[in-house]
């Protein structure tokens, strides 16, 4: 795919990412919860955009980049940490390192990607700022209630 090409999912998901708070509550999810940063956005931007769909074909496609997730982000993420763990680097580990996290985002950039295409032919309904769709995931997640509560404040009055 043309990296040229827009994507709405990932403008969005990178916006948010960058406001205040976000970054570290992602991350939090991420490496305490196992949430993938990837959904969670994901879901935000379906709740911001009022996409719906019935709750099996979120299911299902929710799973269909889980191969891709684990196979492609995770060990590229892992990669990149270890080295980071070795500091310090020299020149050519950092830009090892550098090129690891720039083939991270592209293929979190696929994944967002995916996602979103396969969203195309989703009815367009009202937009849902109250994020039920990601609260309700987080709680399937098995994220504590309060961390679920802090989560979507966060998120809210960061969009």
């Amino acid at each position: 795919m043309n990296r040229e090409l827009a994507c709405p999912l990932w403008e969005f998901s990178v916006n948010l990412y960058c406001q205040p708070g976000i970054e570290a509550l992602c991350l939090q999810l991420q490496d305490e919860q196992q949430v993938p940063i990837t959904l969670l956005l994901f879901i935000c931007w379906l709740d911001c955009n009022g996409k719906t769909a019935a709750p099996e074909a979120l299911t299902k496609l929710l799973g269909s980049t889980t191969a891709w997730h684990q196979q492609v982000v995770q060990p590229l993420r892992a990669a990149r940490r270890w080295i980071k763990l070795q500091a310090p680097l020299d020149e050519l580990q950092t830009e090892c390192r550098e090129q690891i996290k720039t083939a991270e985002l592209a293929a979190e950039r696929w994944e967002l990607q995916r996602l979103e295409q396969q969203t195309s032919g989703w009815r367009q309904g009202a937009p849902a700022p109250q994020l039920p769709r990601l609260r309700d995931y987080l709680a399937t997640s098995q994220v504590a209630p309060p961390l679920v509560a802090r989560a979507l404040a966060l998120l809210q009055g960061a969009l």
